[in-house]
C-alpha cells in the first residue's frame, strides 16, 4: 500500500518547519508570518525502509487580505482527499484554540488516522504542555520541536506502526530514471503558474492576477510520453528596490536556488510588455549558472486579439528577444498561450530536445576538424604580439557537483590569449556544426604552462622517494 501523509493545521504553528524535518531536507519556505505557504508542496521520502509521500499545506482558516483563503482551503481539501494518514500540527505554547477545534472537526470527517504533533516544545520543562490536546480525541499527542528536531522519532514510529513491513531492497533492482527538472522562472504575474497548470492539465498551482501569488518553489511531477519531468514553479523575482520585506527576499532566494538545481530553465516573458530590465537580470542568473534554457513568450493570444500576431510580427518579436537576451543566444524562443494551451505540446518537445542535448557526446575527430576550420576561416586576434592557438580538443566529463552540460577541454598555447569575442565565435561555429540548441558549452582551458607545471610536479614527486633512499644508503648517513 502506498502511504501519503498530509501535514495540516491552522496558520503559523510550524507545519512547513515540521515538513522539512520529516522530509530530511529544506524544501518548504519557512517564515514567521501566517499564510506564508499557499500551494501544496509534495515530496517523496523514506523512513526505515518505508516509502511514503509527504504533503505540506497552507494554514486552515488563514485571514488573507489578498483573497487567497478559499484557494488555500481548496488545496488543503485536495491534500486530505489524497492522504492515508494526517499529522495535525498545533502550537503547544499557545494551547488549544477555537480554530484548532474547528480544524479537528474537519479532520474527523476525513475518516483518516490523525496524529497530533504539539510543536514548539523546545525543552523538558515544556514536555507537559501537550496535555490539553488529548481532549481532541485523536490517536495520540506527540510533543515535538521542529526547530530543535525533538520528538520526531516517536511521531514517526506512531505513524508507521500500522504499516506493512517494508520490502527488502533488491540489489539488482533497476532504479527509475531521474526526472528532468524544469525551473519555470520570470517576473511576477507573467503566467508561470498558469503555464504549469496547463502543462500538467490540472490546477496544481494557485493562479491569481495578484503579483506574488506563488511564494515558494513548488515541485510538480509529470510524465509525458513516458519521459518523467519535475516542474518547479517559482515565485516571481522582483527588482531589489521594489522588494517590500524580508519575505520577498527569501522568495527570491528560493527562485535563485531553483535555477541552480534545475536541468533546464524556462524563462517566461510577458508578450504585452516584451523583455524588461528585470527579465535581463533573471536571464543573467541563468547564464551565470550555465543552465540550459528556453525563452517562452507567454500571452501571445492577447497579441492575436489586438490583430498583431502575424508571422512577420512574430519574426520581428523573435529578433527583438534575441537582441535583448543576446547572452542567451543558445536559448530557443517559443510563442504560446498558457491560458488557451496554444503550442503547449511544442514546449514539451523542445524541453525533451534540450534534455537530450545536455548529455551530447562529441566525437573527437569531427570536433577537432570543426575547430581547425573555424580558426583557419577567422584567425584569433593578436594579444600582446601573440596569437591564441588550440592544439587539441576533447570532451571532458562534468565534474562531480557541477551541472551536466557539454564540456570541452581545449589544449592551448596560453589561455590568457583567448578573448571573449573569439570565444563567442568558437561557440557559434560549434553550434552550426552540432545540434546543441538550448545548451551552453563550457570551455576548460589547459595551457602549455599548466601542463609544464604539472609535469614538473610529477617529476618532483617521483624523484623525492629516490632521494630519500639515496640519503639513507649514503656513507655519511651510516656514520
Amino acid at each position: 500500500m502506498e502511504h501519503t501523509i498530509a501535514i495540516v493545521g491552522r496558520p503559523n504553528v510550524g507545519k512547513s518547519a515540521l515538513f522539512n524535518c520529516l522530509a530530511g531536507r529544506d524544501i518548504s519556505l519557512v517564515f514567521d508570518r501566517p499564510g506564508t505557504t499557499r500551494d501544496r508542496l509534495v515530496t517523496n521520502g523514506r523512513w526505515g525502509g518505508h516509502k511514503f509521500t509527504l504533503i505540506d499545506t497552507g494554514g486552515i482558516g488563514v485571514e488573507d487580505r489578498e483573497g487567497f483563503g478559499d484557494a488555500i482551503a481548496h488545496e488543503v481539501e485536495l491534500a486530505l482527499a489524497a492522504a492515508t494518514e494526517i499529522i495535525f500540527v498545533v502550537d503547544a505554547r499557545e494551547g488549544l484554540t477555537p480554530l484548532d477545534q474547528t480544524v479537528a472537526r474537519l479532520l474527523r470527517k476525513s475518516h483518516r488516522p490523525v496524529f497530533v504533533a504539539a510543536n514548539k516544545v523546545d525543552g523538558d520543562k515544556q514536555a507537559n504542555l501537550d496535555g490539553e490536546f488529548s481532549r481532541l480525541g485523536f490517536k495520540g499527542v506527540f510533543p515535538v520541536s521542529a526547530a530543535h528536531r525533538r520528538g520526531l522519532d516517536d511521531l514517526r514510529d506512531a505513524v508507521t506502526a500500522g504499516w506493512d513491513e517494508p520490502e527488502a531492497r533488491d540489489p539488482d533492482e533497476v532504479k527509475p530514471a531521474r526526472p528532468t527538472r524544469l525551473a519555470i522562472v520570470g517576473r511576477p504575474n507573467v503566467g508561470k503558474s498558469s503555464l504549469v497548470n496547463t502543462l500538467v492539465s490540472e490546477p496544481r498551482a494557485i493562479v491569481s492576477p495578484v503579483a506574488g501569488t506563488t511564494r515558494d518553489a513548488v515541485d510538480i511531477a509529470y510524465t509525458w510520453k513516458g519521459e518523467p519531468f519535475l516542474f518547479i514553479d517559482t515565485a516571481g523575482m522582483r527588482q531589489e528596490r521594489r522588494m517590500q520585506d524580508n519575505l520577498e527576499r527569501a522568495m527570491t532566494g528560493r527562485t535563485a536556488h531553483a535555477i541552480n538545481r534545475a536541468d533546464v530553465c524556462i524563462l517566461v516573458v510577458d508578450a504585452s510588455t516584451g523583455v524588461t530590465m528585470q527579465d535581463k537580470k533573471i536571464a543573467g542568473l541563468i547564464q551565470d549558472a550555465h543552465a540550459p534554457c528556453l525563452v517562452v513568450v507567454n500571452k501571445w493570444d492577447i497579441a492575436r486579439e489586438q490583430g498583431d500576431a502575424s508571422r512577420s510580427r512574430e519574426r520581428e518579436y523573435y529578433e527583438q528577444v534575441q537582441q535583448d537576451l543576446f547572452f542567451l543566444s543558445y536559448a530557443p524562443v517559443l510563442f504560446l498561450s498558457a491560458k488557451t494551451g496554444e503550442r503547449i505540446e511544442g514546449l514539451l518537445k523542445t524541453v525533451g530536445m534540450i534534455a537530450k542535448n545536455r548529455v551530447y557526446r562529441f566525437q573527437t575527430g569531427p570536433l577537432n576538424r570543426v575547430i581547425t576550420k573555424a580558426m583557419e576561416r577567422y584567425a584569433p586576434p593578436l594579444v600582446k604580439g601573440r596569437r591564441f592557438k588550440i592544439l587539441y580538443a576533447a570532451q571532458q566529463a562534468a565534474k562531480e557537483g557541477t551541472r551536466e552540460i557539454p564540456t570541452l577541454q581545449l589544449f592551448v598555447n596560453s589561455a590568457e590569449l583567448l578573448t571573449s569575442a573569439y570565444e563567442r565565435y568558437l561557440d557559434l561555429q560549434l553550434r552550426e556544426a552540432f545540434d546543441l540548441r538550448g545548451c551552453p558549452i563550457r570551455f576548460v582551458m589547459r595551457g602549455r604552462m599548466t601542463q609544464a607545471r604539472e609535469k614538473t610536479r610529477s617529476q618532483i614527486k617521483t624523484q623525492q622517494p629516490e632521494r630519500r633512499a639515496k640519503k639513507r644508503t649514503s656513507p655519511s648517513a651510516k656514520k
